[in-house]
């Protein structure tokens, strides 16, 4: 049964369905949306730690590439940061490890653009590498810097 709540208010949707599920009152749970939104949620969570591996390449890549010496400390920073929230994420839910590998390939071109726009903005002339000159394990590694 799909409730018209789940448009209008989603917020009183989800307490509604709350509610019901505690009663016990399973006839009356809007089924197809509450798959798509469990569906929503694990994509949710790959998404999440792709963002997280973008940002850490953008990082790595200005931190080794970038003349610039001001912001190194602070993007190191950054990067030690968007590390532990992507070590965070993987230790609360390690399911994700079965598609690291496809997240990071993903995040590589995002992050490469991100990057070289970043440069140009800068007027920076800088050239990254068509493919990644980073592993997985280097990524991941709080104790590594480029360079």
């Amino acid at each position: 049964m799909k409730d018209s709540t789940y448009q209008n208010d989603f917020l009183l949707w989800t307490e509604r369905q709350a509610a019901l599920l505690r009663a016990g009152r399973l006839t009356e749970l809007d089924f197809e949306n509450i798959l798509e939104e469990i569906e929503d949620m694990g994509r949710e969570q790959k998404m999440a730690l792709q963002s997280l591996l973008r940002m850490i390449l953008v990082h790595l890549l200005k931190l080794e590439l970038s003349p610039a010496t001001e912001p190194q400390a602070k993007w190191a920073e950054e990067l030690l940061e968007f590390r532990a929230q992507a070590e965070n994420r993987i230790e609360d839910t390690p399911s994700l490890k079965h598609y690291i590998d496809e997240l990071f390939a993903k995040a590589w071109p995002q992050a490469r653009r991100i990057a070289q726009k970043s440069f140009e903005l800068h007027h920076e002339k800088v050239t990254i590498p068509a493919e990644c000159p980073y592993t997985l394990e280097q990524v991941l590694d709080s104790d590594y810097f480029p360079g």
